[in-house]
């Protein structure tokens, strides 16, 4: 299966695995993010999210998401935009 239109929120998650990041989502919330496992659905353009799961992060909440939820992505420490939402 290709990659989905959220690949790229995907791969960043991934990467900074247990290093927290901020996403903030179409409806204004703010998600904290520590880790992700993410998979898509056959027929789905993006990719599902299941936050702070595996490892469980202890006083962490678990969100299941869409990465088409997320409009981008900050890290807390530098304020620095890790991602923005190129997708409509």
């Amino acid at each position: 299966m290709l990659p989905g239109r959220g690949i790229e929120l995907v791969e960043l998650l991934e990467s900074r695995d247990g290093c927290l990041t901020l996403l903030e989502l179409a409806d204004g919330r703010v998600v904290r993010a520590f880790n992700c496992a993410a998979g898509r659905d056959m027929g789905d353009a993006w990719e599902h999210m299941t936050l702070n799961i595996s490892p469980d992060m202890a006083g962490e909440k678990i969100d299941f998401l869409r990465t088409s939820d997320v409009v981008h992505a900050v890290d807390p420490d530098t304020s620095d935009t890790l991602y923005i939402r190129t997708h409509p």
